[in-house]
């Protein structure tokens, strides 16, 4: 039989792990530790390694191509130097950007309202509507890791009105195709910098190497040759809510612009836009230090 003296030492170290236990529970949660306190609070980041872009494709018919080219005057045309401009004028090109709201003409085109959805939506499929008249392609483009942007339908045989250092002569491509080589990168004041450049890709599909350099990394991939027009990449800046637009001049189907942005369906020519809008906004500055 256990003596009283140990009885009451048992009791008193029960007592104890329990006070002890009733202590460290309150302590977990009336008051957690400095640093997981902080790491409960400190806000989810987004990658500044990745930008999130929407690129629309829209088809115009030529019978409203009057309406497109209304389009322009509520696209800015000067954000880009008069140089560059020129020179794209010259190969049958434009570029602006559209800042603010968006026009409502311009939201009809892409479908952006409920009442364009739903007529879409309900209308006679024909030879002429099968092919979507815009389509939208959500993308993450990573720094230094351009994308492509396949504008143009693949070519048999076409030639190539080019303008190219003052002086204009055509080329002859085979199995070609127009192509938008597209970079982003995030600057500061949560805008994004976008370069597109054109390039046609032409002749027959072969295995090539592709990768990074810096890492050492090379994959071997099907591409045809590539003719790259670097004196028409286009720089732009984008802030949230403004659109980068593409499109070519009227009546210049043999020139760079009209190979791009020149469609045909259903045996019709339609002229097509690209346009690039900023998704989702990086992240502030500001806050990324905090």
């Amino acid at each position: 039989m256990p003596s009283l003296s140990s009885t009451l030492d048992r009791r008193t170290w029960l007592a104890g792990c329990a006070a002890a236990t009733i202590a460290l529970g309150c302590q977990v949660f009336d008051k957690p530790p400095d640093k997981a306190l902080e790491s409960l609070l400190k806000p989810v980041r987004t990658s500044t390694e990745s930008v999130a872009l929407e690129i629309f494709q829209a088809r115009i018919p030529l019978d409203q191509e009057a309406k497109a080219d209304a389009l322009w005057e509520r696209i800015d045309e000067q954000k880009f130097d008069a140089e560059l401009r020129r020179k794209l004028v010259a190969n049958g090109l434009r570029v602006g950007i559209v800042g603010g709201a968006l026009p409502e003409d311009l939201a009809k085109l892409l479908e952006l309202d409920g009442d364009a959805a739903e007529a879409s939506d309900s209308q006679v499929i024909t030879d002429q509507t099968a092919a979507p008249r815009v389509t939208r392609r959500v993308v993450q483009v990573k720094r230094l890791n351009p994308i492509s942007i396949q504008v143009s339908e693949l070519r048999d045989e076409a030639q190539v009105l080019l303008s190219q250092e003052g002086s204009f002569g055509g080329k002859t491509f085979r199995q070609m195709q127009g192509v938008y080589s597209l970079q982003a990168e995030t600057v500061p004041g949560q805008r994004v910098k976008v370069r597109l450049t054109p390039e046609l890709q032409h002749g027959d599909l072969k295995q090539r190497y592709a990768g990074a350099a810096q890492q050492g990394i090379f994959m071997s991939i099907p591409s045809r040759e590539r003719e790259v027009f670097d004196e028409l990449s286009m720089d732009a800046t984008l802030a949230p809510g403004e659109l980068l637009v593409l499109g070519c001049l009227p009546a210049a189907k043999t020139s760079l612009g009209g190979v791009f942005h020149t469609a045909t369906a259903a045996g019709k020519d339609e002229r097509k836009l690209i346009l690039v809008r900023l998704l989702q906004v990086p992240p502030s500055e500001i806050l990324a230090e905090k």
